[in-house]
């Protein structure tokens, strides 16, 4: 996957829509989700962003892998002499 930003060009041939609060709206239908957006309204998206939610919706993954963690035990302060 990558790191890399969808261009506006990008996001135009995936949503099939040009303005910018359009493609907000798409994903919002076809993801239930709200896309962070650029001081110029512009969605900001990844492309692997974009792949994870297509392989979730497609049912493909199960969420975030829930790594075990070590219980947690309070520490003990001692009185230094």
């Amino acid at each position: 996957m990558s790191d890399r930003l969808m261009s506006a060009d990008d996001l135009a041939r995936v949503t099939g829509k040009k303005r910018y609060g359009k493609q907000v709206e798409w994903f919002r239908e076809q993801f239930g989700i709200s896309v962070v957006r650029c001081g110029d309204g512009s969605p900001v998206v990844t492309w692997s962003t974009f792949e994870a939610l297509q392989a979730k919706k497609a049912g493909l993954t199960t969420g975030p892998v829930k790594e075990e963690r070590p219980a947690l035990r309070p520490a003990v302060l001692r009185a230094i002499k």
